[in-house]
């Protein structure tokens, strides 16, 4: 019985090391994914090699308000007023004459999407001169959108300028009064975003016209006199423009050409008595925006005039150098 026993656990001790050595082993794991194994399990990659960036989202609209630090406005100089001669444009003896305000100069209101902008400004400013003191009412607006590459768009602006005692005589005073309007549409090409980096070209066509009165002040007529017109001028205009961008996290440059050409809808028989039937303007823009602070910043613009200023003949403008506190919403 004993020998029974020990033979029993010699042969199960064999069978044991027997089985163990033909155990069929188990498959070396790859990195690789298994393709079809089960059709409703995704195969996990061990590592990315590649990183993909989301595509960059577009900057929402941008409302700013510019408030002007620099209260230099250019006019038509005095003497073409008194000599009769400010409808002849920039001909004749000097045309314009520099000015500082009186009181705050105009604040500017801008709406900016990535294809839509839109600019506003005006109020009543006084400046002193010299020897005379003037008070201009006016305002501006510029609207333009882009679908697609095309763009389209319009601007538009009204003026008033007072300047009582432009003449003085033995018996009489004179006051002058400016009153003008006008406006132009205009379509072109636009690649770019408005609130990013950009370019754009335009070609418009618009209309303009000034009218020009005097009232004579007599001490002797305890009335007033009526108003009468000394000149009434009315162009039709002819335009082209060149406006580019680059836009960074904290700052902004861009530069614009414009050029416009005035033309007499009824032309003068004789240009040296009744002014020239055609007038040019041409000038470069450049606006540098520095916004240290998310809502706050500064704008510095520069206007360099190559063929005159004949739109002052219409409404006044600021002077070559302006600077603008900027807060944007």
């Amino acid at each position: 019985m004993t020998k029974t026993l020990c033979v029993v656990v010699v042969l199960c001790v064999f069978a044991t090391n027997l089985f163990a050595q033909t155990e069929t082993a188990l498959p070396i794991l790859t990195s690789k994914p298994v393709v079809g194994y089960t059709p409703f399990v995704k195969p996990v990659l061990t590592c990315q090699c590649f990183k993909i960036d989301s595509p960059p989202k577009k900057r929402g609209p941008v409302l700013s308000l510019d408030i002007p630090l620099s209260p230099s406005w250019d006019m038509v100089q005095e003497e073409r007023i008194k000599n009769h001669t400010i409808q002849f444009g920039q001909s004749g003896t000097s045309w314009k004459e520099t000015s500082r305000s009186k009181g705050w100069p105009l604040p500017r209101i801008n709406f900016t999407s990535s294809s839509f902008r839109m600019s506003a400004e005006g109020g009543v400013i006084k400046t002193q001169g010299a020897n005379l003191s003037r008070t201009m009412t006016q305002a501006r607006v510029s609207l333009e959108g882009s679908l697609w590459f095309v763009l389209v768009g319009a601007d538009g602006f009204v003026g008033q300028e007072q300047i009582p005692g432009i003449m003085k005589g033995v018996n009489f005073d004179a006051d002058f009064l400016r009153s003008s309007y006008g406006g132009q549409s205009w379509w072109g090409i636009k690649l770019g975003d408005f609130n990013r980096n950009f370019i754009v070209g335009r070609y418009g066509r618009g209309y303009v016209r000034t009218d020009g009165e005097i009232r004579f002040i007599v001490p002797s007529i305890t009335e007033d006199l009526d108003w009468f017109s000394e000149y009434l001028e009315e162009f039709k205009t002819e335009s082209a423009s060149v406006e580019g961008k680059v836009k960074t996290k904290w700052m902004g440059q861009s530069v614009r050409v414009d050029w416009m050409k005035y033309s007499k809808v009824v032309p003068s028989p004789d240009p040296l008595r009744f002014g020239e039937n055609y007038l040019e303007d041409m000038w470069l823009r450049t606006e540098t925006e520095v916004m240290p602070l998310s809502h706050l910043g500064v704008v510095v613009a520069l206007t360099k005039d190559f063929r005159g200023q004949n739109r002052l003949m219409f409404i006044n403008d600021y002077s070559s150098v302006r600077v603008f506190i900027r807060l944007a919403f």
